[in-house]
């Protein structure tokens, strides 16, 4: 899995549901081998989409600067 310095995962608490990859709006997330995972190449602008519609509350989001949003959508 990716690592990302916005998408916080929240230890073993995601249920593999597939909220997360259906609501955001960027593509962040992916289903591989039946596990949710975060996309590579994934660009986080912190809509917070993903942690509003988690059912168990495994992820969080922590905002960037916009600088270094600019920076990853490039």
């Amino acid at each position: 899995m990716t690592e990302s310095p916005f998408i916080i995962r929240r230890g073993s608490a995601c249920c593999n549901c597939g909220a997360c990859v259906r609501r955001c709006a960027r593509g962040n997330f992916a289903a591989r081998d039946g596990e949710v995972a975060i996309a590579d190449g994934y660009v986080c602008t912190g809509c917070g989409d993903c942690v509003k519609w988690c059912p168990v509350r495994a992820l969080s989001v922590r905002p960037a600067h916009p600088a270094a949003i600019r920076r990853l959508a490039r």
